[in-house]
């Protein structure tokens, strides 16, 4: 949602920081890959080969440094909130796609919401996946939910804490008004999982992990959830 754009893109610089150029992070490298071009840096999350994908610049260290906050908003919305169809997603799946698609890729960001609704994983926020965030089946979500989650659900429900989907648990998401939520739960298991099947999960995954959740909770407070319990929070 249009609305949320600011509040998203605080949250993001605050996990971003500033200038960067960790020779293991492949955003650092002109090139793209480790080894490949100029170690340039980033800088609030802003990549090398985008500032001269944006400029036609030769990028250096320097260049990177003099980056700005408003240059981050302004690239941010550029190359991420906008080709991403942020404006059109519903609050809080906005806050999740969005910024774990500038942390972990636009494409990838996507195809997993589309995995949680049931449809074709393409990349492209469309029609079809913003008529299935609104008419998904709530027991295809659950099932990409952790067992934590659902226990957690189940108890704010008031029915037993099975962490199972069943037709009770369906019928009880649906009565309570809980798609949004559910779908804030699903979309940050995949997230967590895919930071975990990232080749550079032992340099940079406890941030990464720590990061998710509070995308998670943040998201939940955009829909007016409460986040699960520190004792029943899911790890995965």
């Amino acid at each position: 949602m249009k609305q949320n754009l600011p509040a998203t893109l605080a949250f993001t610089l605050s996990y971003e920081g500033g200038y960067s150029a960790n020779r293991a992070d492949p955003g650092n490298w002109t090139g793209g890959r480790v080894g490949s071009g100029r170690l340039a840096g980033t800088k609030y999350g802003i990549s090398a080969p985008l500032v001269a994908r944006t400029g036609g610049l030769s990028v250096d260290a320097q260049k990177m440094r003099l980056l700005s906050e408003d240059d981050f908003r302004a690239l941010a919305v550029r190359y991420f909130w906008e080709p991403m169809g942020c404006d059109r997603l519903p609050s809080g799946l906005d806050l999740m796609v969005f910024d774990h698609g500038f942390n972990a890729g636009a494409k990838t960001s996507i195809h997993l919401l589309q995995t949680i609704v049931g449809v074709e994983r393409d990349g492209v926020i469309g029609p079809q996946t913003l008529d299935a965030i609104e008419t998904a089946k709530l027991g295809f979500v659950a099932h990409f939910a952790s067992q934590a989650t659902l226990s957690a659900l189940q108890k704010e429900m008031g029915i037993p804490q099975t962490g199972m989907v069943d037709q009770t648990t369906i019928t009880m998401l649906e009565k309570h008004g809980k798609r949004l939520e559910l779908l804030c739960h699903a979309l940050s298991a995949l997230q967590l999982g895919d930071y975990r099947s990232k080749k550079e999960f032992a340099i940079f995954g406890n941030g990464w992990l720590e990061r998710a959740r509070a995308r998670r909770d943040r998201a939940l407070a955009f829909v007016g959830a409460t986040p699960v319990t520190a004792s029943s929070a899911p790890t995965s």
